[in-house]
Formats: C-alpha cells, structure tokens, sequence
C-alpha cells in the first residue's frame, strides 16, 4: 500500500471506472456503459467520502487519457482536468497502451481494437494507428503483445500474444504512483485527449 493518495479515472471504454489509492488500500467504482459523464463525478465523491478524504487531501490525479472512444476519453479527460484544476494539484496522464502492457511483464508490445480494421498499437518508445499488416511488419517475429480483447487476440495468431482482461483504473495506479514519485505530474492545461485517430469531423471539415 501507498501512503500517497491518489485519484484515478478511466472512462476510455464504453464504461469505465475510477480508482482511490491512500493508506487504506485501493477502492474502485465501476461505471456503467455510456454513464461516465452522467456517475463519473458520482463515483469520485463516492470514494472520497468511503475513504473520509476531499480533493484537497490527494497528492494527484491520474487519467487514462486514450486511446479508445473518442466520447469516454473526452469525458475522462474534461473531469480529470476540471478536478485538478478545483483542487489547486497536479495531473498524471496515462496511456491506456501503456497500462495494458505494464499487466504482462513479458510483454514488449500493446495492442488495442480502433475498429475499422485497425489498431491501437504500443511500446515504450512509440504509440500508433496501424493497420493488421504494418502491426505484423512493426512486430519482430518473438515479441510479445499484451492484448485484452478477443477479436485483437484472433487477429494476432500469427504472433505471440498474452491476454489479459481489459485495463481498469486500479490497473494503472502503479504507473500513475510511480510518474507522481518521479515528479512528472504536470497542470491540466497540459494534459490533452490522446486519440491518435482524428476525429471524423476534423476530417470531414479538412475535405471541405
């Protein structure tokens, strides 16, 4: 256990959840599908309170800011900042890819659905958009790829792939714990929604 306290939310999903780290150990609140922003804030005040703390008590706030839904990052990301600039304490953003790999220790590469044929993929070094055949070219033939959907694990057979279930809040207070001892919590205005696909409107206006 930490004796940090620290806030994590993670809305990249169709759900999501968000997560208390303190003394007392870790609680999370799950969040329904397509409910974040109407419990998001809900859920915080539920934790807070369980673990007789404000915001004024907490070290940080920690945010999965993407990739995954455009909505749910953007609804993550919006509360994440609007608590973190209320409470006066700094912001930790989290990549989801790299939260999904730091679950398999072995595991060299991340890789998320993007839908569309498409895929989220992660290292340490380099977050990207690619298609099937760029992750294959991208992907020396015995690394290992951390994935936590089914359809990504079919379309990776010809890798060596590690399931695990789908990241939640709890699963990157380590990273988010370790970048607040580490000093790399930084203001709200810095922290962006990191999609790494654009938005179908910005696309749409681009084309005219």
């Amino acid at each position: 256990m930490s004796d940090r306290r620290l806030l994590l939310i993670d809305t990249c999903g169709l759900g999501g959840s968000v997560a208390l780290s303190s003394a007392a150990g870790i609680q999370q609140v799950e969040l329904a599908p397509r409910m974040a922003a109407s419990h998001g804030m809900r859920a915080v005040r539920e934790l807070l309170d369980e673990a007789g703390s404000s915001l004024a008590d907490l070290d940080a706030i920690a945010v999965m800011h993407g990739p995954g839904s455009f909505t749910g990052v953007r609804v993550g990301v919006a509360m994440a900042k609007g608590l973190s600039e209320a409470a006066g304490i700094g912001l930790i953003p989290l990549s989801r890819l790299d939260v999904l790999r730091a679950m398999s220790p072995e595991a060299m590469f991340a890789a998320l659905d993007a839908g569309r044929g498409e895929f989220y993929l992660g290292s340490a070094t380099e977050q990207e958009l690619v298609t099937l055949q760029e992750m294959l070219s991208r992907v020396p033939a015995k690394a290992t790829v951390v994935v936590c959907e089914e359809r990504v694990a079919d379309s990776l057979d010809a890798l060596t792939v590690v399931r695990v279930p789908e990241p939640t809040a709890k699963d990157g207070l380590g990273l988010a714990l370790a970048a607040l001892d580490a000093g790399r919590a930084v203001t709200a205005e810095a922290v962006d929604a990191l999609y790494l696909r654009r938005p179908d409107a910005e696309r749409a206006l681009e084309r005219g």
